[in-house]
């Protein structure tokens, strides 16, 4: 069986089309659980105007997202969870698709395409993801955030053993769930929009503030070690000092890069603070000149470097790069896999390369 949680506040605009997305599936063996979390419009009335013996209803005082999915976890008695937001709505075969991917015990999630929807149900962005190794995982969380398109998803209930929601979370409490289960399961991806994905003035978060939008990436760090989330660093040579100077520099740019522009700096700074040797105080340096934008000075310093080994390369290309000489880079890039086969991001760069020339589907849709 499958459960389906449902939180509800003050979605009575759009709550009957998502009801009715539900009880229109394919797939029919599901419990629906949705969880009043202190709504103070009529979504109530409409909930209990629904008389279907697989709808399972509770009401809370209002404790926001986190609260409401563990009530409806706890509540949950099918194999499968299924999330469904109460404005968004699900194609017919969502539920049916979903679950026939489940083909063997280790999937732990599967998840799909989704296509984004306004207020008046036309559609303006298609949004892909895809699948992704679990040795991957960790880079893509501390680069971008969930690999998933979080809504999108079905998970085996045997994911959600010992677990419970971060209440303390405002913004990413799905994302953070999938930081701490992940890496346990396998995925897979659906290249289909099986869910249309709502965006209105109602659910664009009144609580986007710093703070908000970044905590769950600083408690993403915290749960980490240095050699987890930067293991291109050569941690069995090389001065141990140095490796983790190197390690907290590329953190410091890749946080810039997201956003966190308040916490890359202290990141930064810990990076000079322990840089041991010329070289590691040479590439720290070369990384800072990179975030303040200084791309001929990084690249100064970086072909200077008496090392020369893959991450030098990498940050070569990107200075390269960055500085609009896109050829010279993708050969900095080469260079740098040529050392470190395995090396996850000069093959981002490579594929960021491809997109600035042209991007393309295999099987484009047509265009009316």
């Amino acid at each position: 069986m499958i459960s389906v949680m449902m939180p509800v506040y003050n979605a009575a605009r759009f709550l009957r089309k998502t009801m009715a997305s539900v009880f229109n599936q394919t797939e029919t063996d599901f419990e629906l659980i949705i969880v009043n979390d202190g709504s103070t419009d009529h979504s109530e009335e409409i909930i209990l105007s629904y008389d279907d013996p697989r709808i399972r209803y509770f009401k809370q005082e209002n404790g926001g997202e986190a609260a409401a999915r563990n009530t409806a976890l706890d509540q949950a008695k099918g194999d499968f969870i299924v999330f469904q937001d109460a404005d968004d709505i699900s194609v017919p075969a969502r539920f049916e698709i979903l679950k026939r991917h489940f083909t063997g015990e280790g999937i732990g999630f599967v998840h799909s395409d989704i296509v984004y929807i306004d207020e008046n149900d036309q559609p303006f962005l298609y949004l892909a993801s895809g699948n992704i190794e679990n040795s991957r995982l960790l880079r893509f969380f501390l680069k971008w955030g969930t690999p998933f398109n979080n809504p999108s998803m079905m998970v085996r209930r045997a994911v959600f053993e010992g677990f419970r929601y971060d209440a303390s979370l405002r913004i990413g409490t799905d994302t953070d769930m999938v930081f701490r289960t992940a890496r346990r399961w396998l995925n897979v991806h659906v290249p289909q929009p099986l869910l249309l994905y709502r965006r209105h003035a109602g659910n664009l978060t009144n609580q986007s503030t710093y703070e908000n939008n970044f905590l769950h990436v600083r408690k993403f760090l915290e749960r980490h070690t240095l050699e987890e989330l930067v293991p291109e660093v050569e941690w069995e040579r090389g001065d141990a000092a140095d490796n983790q100077a190197q390690a907290c520099a590329i953190i410091a740019l890749i946080l810039l890069r997201r956003g966190m522009a308040k916490d890359a700096p202290a990141w930064i700074g810990k990076a000079v603070k322990l840089a041991a040797s010329p070289e590691g105080k040479h590439f720290v340096e070369a990384i800072a000149k990179l975030m303040a934008g200084d791309y001929q000075a990084s690249l100064t310093l970086l072909e200077a470097s008496p090392v020369r080994d893959h991450l030098v390369e990498n940050y070569t290309g990107e200075a390269l790069s960055l500085m609009g000489r896109k050829e010279e880079a993708y050969h900095r890039y080469r260079r740098a896999l040529e050392l470190r086969p395995d090396y996850s991001e000069p093959l981002d760069q490579i594929k960021g390369l491809g997109w600035y020339k042209k991007y393309t589907a295999v099987a484009a849709p047509w265009r009316l």
